[in-house]
């Protein structure tokens, strides 16, 4: 950053140093995966503490922000999305409902054999074989989730004439093969990136992730598609609306 930011009146002089950093980012002058200047630098501009500059931070840093890296430094936080995992919505629909600006780049289809928890979920034999449908999913060009879906041969041979590219999976099904998604099973762990996986998501080896594994269900309950998506943990929080029930009597 360049030049003197001076910050004063009564709001205390850290609550002033987070707005204007939170400005720069709310407004893209700080984009997500940008490193903030080094805390002395940052201070230094602001004419503050140290202390004051860190106590800015960590009132960032609580907003999902900014995140700070041991031995790296700090950076701008990639936008973190909020999913109600009792709906079933498609997750780029749920990023753009939201008004994110999402866009799907291609990585990559190819013909494999299952594994024996694909085979598992689509109610195949073993080793047989399914068509592997690999997408990345951007927010303003920077990777939220990497996404691969699991098709039956008989079904991937008709959805793979489609322009994946820029035809969605749920209309190419519809379209081609008259299938409309129904009902699906999801169940969402916490894992560490593997490497293929962290390159994509343009994070490092390790990194801390939530993988989501969503089996599709077509009418009549016949599984179509089996996904697995991998969000990295600073982009992604599960919610539920919860409700209880006034029990006559109970004490709290």
């Amino acid at each position: 950053m360049n030049g003197s930011v001076r910050v004063n009146g009564r709001v205390p002089r850290y609550h002033r140093i987070a707005e204007v950093l939170r400005e720069r980012i709310h407004e893209g002058e700080l984009r997500p995966g940008a490193r903030l200047d080094n805390q002395r630098r940052l201070a230094k501009s602001f004419g503050v503490t140290l202390m004051t500059l860190r106590q800015a931070l960590e009132l960032l840093e609580r907003e999902h922000l900014i995140s700070r890296r041991h031995g790296l430094g700090t950076f701008v936080a990639a936008p973190s999305i909020d999913y109600d995992i009792l709906q079933l919505r498609r997750f780029a629909g749920d990023l753009q409902a939201k008004g994110e600006q999402v866009t799907t780049r291609l990585v990559g289809t190819k013909f494999a054999l299952a594994d024996h928890r694909v085979s598992d979920a689509l109610g195949l034999g073993p080793g047989a074989r399914v068509l592997v449908l690999e997408r990345l999913r951007l927010v303003d060009g920077h990777p939220m989730s990497l996404q691969r879906s699991f098709l039956p041969a008989p079904i991937g041979e008709e959805v793979v004439r489609a322009d994946l590219a820029r035809t969605p999976l749920h209309r190419a099904l519809e379209v081609r093969l008259g299938l409309v998604v129904e009902s699906a099973r999801e169940t969402v762990s916490a894992v560490r990136l593997e490497r293929s996986e962290a390159r994509e998501l343009s994070c490092r080896t390790g990194a801390p992730a939530f993988e989501s594994e969503r089996v599709s269900y077509a009418a009549g309950g016949a599984p179509v598609v089996f996904d697995r998506v991998f969000i990295p943990g600073d982009r992604f929080r599960i919610t539920r609306e919860l409700h209880y029930e006034s029990l006559q009597g109970a004490t709290s």
